[in-house]
């Protein structure tokens, strides 16, 4: 019997057990290594145990300390961002295709559909150099969906109409978000949309809405290039393509004599400080329910 979950090592749960494994490292150093690369690149340092205190501290308080007494550590050092091998291909396009023709393209048998409402935030580090208009190599995307928060990081490679994205994503507290607010990132930009979703196992079909753009965006995704470029082709999606990010795409659609204050559009600014002001309240809420 393998029992898991973060709280597996809990005294309480241990005993019981016959062999405690900790696996240690993943994602989360990847974000660790993220922010210290911010501030290094605004003129700051930082200590690993200075950003696990700030952003990890229920992970620091609840969960380490159990994970010292296990019998096996395993150092997970895999970063998905590194492995393009495995990232997805993506085909973006502005073309409109009906509900029909996508279910067309797609094993009849085995597709399932979903429906995300989701807002991105971007934080960014003031300091950080920049070319001018906000890209999403200078932020850290933070998702809101169904009450949840994940950290998307993103490190795409365009390659003709391809979009490579090796990616992780991976749930996290409110705290983190703050902790993240708390070292210095700030809310530049944000993006709230609809996404329909269909897939069969081979590829995936995005729709995407985005608030403030008059036309969705379809995406077609899938481990296997030639799947993706011939259900591309059969929606007659060639001659239509983009390899432009949602970010760019928004910021694009706002008006060019927007003014522009400590690199937000006066536009969102509004938006981002209800945003922020949510997030904070989801961190008072959990001090509540956790006051230990």
């Amino acid at each position: 019997v393998i029992f898991e979950g973060v709280y597996t090592l809990h005294p309480a749960i241990r005993k019981s057990l016959d062999l405690w494994i900790a696996v240690v490292g993943g994602v989360h150093s990847h974000l660790i290594a993220r922010i210290q690369r911010d501030k290094n690149r605004a003129g700051f340092s930082i200590s690993q145990n200075e950003i696990m205190t700030t952003v990890f501290p229920l992970f620091q308080q609840y969960i380490e300390p159990h994970l010292v007494d296990a019998h096996l550590k395993i150092q997970n050092d895999f970063d998905p961002v590194l492995s393009p091998e495995s990232s997805p291909f993506v085909l973006k396009s502005t073309k409109q295709v009906s509900y029909q023709d996508i279910l067309k393209v797609l094993d009849g048998s085995k597709v399932c559909s979903s429906v995300q409402n989701f807002t991105d935030v971007y934080l960014r580090l003031p300091g950080i150099p920049s070319n001018g208009q906000l890209t999403e190599g200078e932020c850290i995307r933070v998702r809101i969906c169904e009450g949840r928060f994940a950290v998307l990081i993103r490190e795409p490679i365009r390659e003709g109409n391809f979009i490579i994205q090796p990616k992780v994503d991976f749930d996290i507290s409110a705290s983190t978000v703050a902790g993240l607010l708390k070292l210095g990132y700030q809310a530049v930009a944000y993006i709230e949309a609809s996404a329909v979703i269909y897939q069969d196992g081979k590829i995936l079909i995005e729709v995407d809405h985005l608030q403030g753009v008059t036309n969705p965006y379809i995406q077609i995704k899938g481990t296997n290039k030639e799947i993706v470029s011939s259900a591309a082709s059969s929606l007659s999606l060639d001659g239509s393509y983009t390899t432009k990010s949602y970010l760019q795409i928004i910021l694009e659609s706002l008006p060019v004599d927007d003014n522009v204050t400590a690199g937000i559009h006066n536009q969102q600014a509004a938006r981002l400080q209800e945003l922020v002001e949510f997030i904070q309240s989801q961190m008072v809420c959990l001090m509540i329910c956790n006051p230990e």
